[in-house]
């Protein structure tokens, strides 16, 4: 592939990405909702870093980058329609990138390429975001799809978690009550999954005090029945919250748009920081230096058979964690599987192999073996509605 070539493909995706940042703007100050301003503000963001990317490679190859942007079409006022013309920007967007995939394919341009992929990645977030927000999922398959996201994975984590410790482990907390962490921690994934799903600044924040329990709570500081009582408080004021904010045009803890949005992000980047001294506490302690304040927290040593369920659990969730830390900076892998959708699968991992580890280490299936198939199905009924439901439905 010639270099005037390049330039000229490179040069025509830096004007379509110019009149994107543009229309993306208008259209962030033509719409009073905070979400839709919120979105449109990420979405010009990184349509920016591609504007960057595209020209610097303009200038690489020699040639100048282009400052005239592709022209704008009209879009109506409405909600509605200016999420209309957004998703037919990024549909357009999408087939160009894949023509110029082709084409680097063919020239055996495997780096400009893998930079196309990235580009068009992003793209197909922004499409399928919008899609999500114009039309409510109208079939089961499509509604279990937008529903599969690490927000999901949390809260469906959480909730089994608790229920092994409501049901089959009570009589251990019964006869030991420091066993009570086991309560506080659930209610803590619950509180941060939900925080996830409702995008809301005033739950990002009581997400990131939640999360950060955890932290004196593994370290034996406080007990785990002060920790629940605590959990139990915050969960109860997030869900009033968001209760109170439904159907609201601003949000409670309204500030400029930019500053809400970064807030937003960071609240929610420090809760999955915080979930992450989960494991780090568990295994720097009880591996390498002993059981921390066994006045508030039960021996539990990695070693040992009976603890290799949570033992296990403390490594898979590392990932996760970085997972969830990641997703909050960019959406993708720079391919079609998202991160958010990655932690979902991670965590149906997560649970799967909890569930089935406590299961070996004990034989007792009459206890384990309902979680396990319920947990089982919830991961094959999800898989059944990724690959079946579209990404838009009109």
């Amino acid at each position: 592939m010639g270099k005037s070539k390049l330039i000229t493909l490179f040069n025509d995706l830096v004007a379509v990405e110019l009149a994107a940042v543009a229309e993306y703007q208008q259209h962030a100050y033509l719409t009073d909702d905070p979400l839709m301003i919120d979105l449109m503000e990420d979405f010009s963001m990184e349509e920016m870093s591609h504007i960057e990317w595209c020209s610097r490679e303009v200038a690489r190859l020699g040639g100048v980058p282009t400052t005239v942007p592709k022209k704008l079409k009209p879009a109506g006022k409405t909600r509605e329609a200016l999420i209309k013309r957004d998703i037919d920007v990024e549909a357009e967007a999408m087939r160009r990138l894949e023509k110029y995939m082709k084409v680097a394919d063919e020239e055996g341009e495997e780096r400009i390429k893998k930079l196309l992929q990235k580009i068009y990645a992003d793209e197909e977030g922004h499409h399928e975001s919008l899609c999500e927000i114009l039309n409510p999922p109208k079939t089961f398959a499509l509604k279990v799809k937008r529903f599969t996201d690490i927000g999901a994975g949390l809260i469906l984590m959480g909730l089994f978690w608790l229920y092994l410790w409501l049901f089959p482990h009570l009589p251990s907390y019964l006869s030991d009550p420091r066993w009570a962490h086991n309560f506080a921690f659930p209610i803590v994934l619950i509180t941060i999954g939900i925080a996830y799903k409702a995008k809301k600044l005033s739950s990002s924040l009581v997400a990131a005090l939640s999360a950060f329990l955890i932290i004196p709570t593994e370290a034996g500081v406080i007990s785990g029945i002060k920790s629940t009582y605590i959990a139990v408080i915050l969960l109860v004021i997030m869900v009033v919250l968001i209760l109170i904010e439904k159907g609201r045009k601003q949000e409670l803890l309204f500030s400029h748009h930019r500053w809400r949005n970064w807030l937003k992000i960071h609240f929610l980047t420090l809760a999955f920081l915080f979930l992450l001294h989960m494991p780090f506490i568990y295994w720097v302690s009880r591996a390498f230096f002993g059981e921390p304040m066994e006045v508030n927290l039960p021996p539990e040593p990695p070693w040992e058979p009976m603890h290799w369920g949570t033992a296990f659990f403390n490594i898979l969730i590392i990932p996760f964690g970085l997972f969830g830390m990641a997703e909050r900076v960019r959406g993708s892998f720079r391919r079609k599987l998202r991160i958010s959708k990655l932690g979902y699968w991670w965590a149906s991992i997560i649970t799967i192999s909890g569930i089935l580890l406590l299961g070996l280490a004990s034989s007792a299936w009459n206890i384990y073996g309902l979680p396990l198939v319920v947990t089982i199905l919830i991961l094959l009924i999800s898989i059944w509605a990724y690959r079946r439901a579209p990404v838009c439905e009109v």
